[in-house]
């Protein structure tokens, strides 16, 4: 009977050592892939922070940007209602006259139109427009204006005074401004 036992007990001992090499090798597999997905969830983890740090940079350019873009939009604002208020027609100059002697110098006169038309054609406009002439002097200035817009039409010489001198370019001739 020990003969038979024996050959029992040596049965059971190879099945458990079959078995217990089949449970390393599975623990060994499973070791190795709970080892692989560690290694693909880290590499996800610093795909994801660069991802993150990338999402940061460029929040923080976006928000430069519109401040920028705030910031020229407010000047362009500005720019604009600038050119408006020197588009009035109050600002405008007119050249009467571009004719000009060697002795002349720019004068500024103001000419008021008639407020009530006299004759057929009323005045081409309301209030006070400002011409640019050459003359010697300011009588010389106001008799060229009064020639064309005489006081027997209705208009009135309000002022007169001389230019300022004229700004040079960038290569410094007031000639070529």
């Amino acid at each position: 009977m020990t003969g038979p036992l024996l050959l029992v007990v040596m049965i059971v001992a190879v099945a458990f050592a079959m078995a217990l090499e089949q449970s390393m090798r599975r623990v060994r597999d499973t070791r190795r892939r709970v080892t692989h997905l560690l290694t693909k969830r880290q590499q996800q983890v610093d795909r994801l922070r660069a991802a993150g740090r990338e999402s940061l940079t460029l929040g923080r350019e976006v928000r430069n940007q519109q401040r920028t873009v705030d910031h020229l939009i407010e000047e362009i604002s500005q720019v604009e209602a600038e050119l408006l208020r020197l588009a009035h027609p109050a600002n405008r100059t007119f050249v009467l006259d571009e004719k000009r002697g060697a002795t002349d110098v720019g004068w500024y006169v103001t000419v008021e139109a008639p407020t009530v038309s006299v004759g057929r054609h009323g005045p081409s406009w309301d209030g006070q427009r400002r011409f640019r002439v050459w003359a010697p002097d300011e009588h010389a200035a106001r008799a060229k204006v009064e020639k064309r817009y005489s006081l027997e039409q209705g208009y009135s010489t309000v002022s007169v005074f001389p230019a300022p001198p004229p700004v040079a370019n960038r290569n410094g001739d007031p000639s070529a401004a």
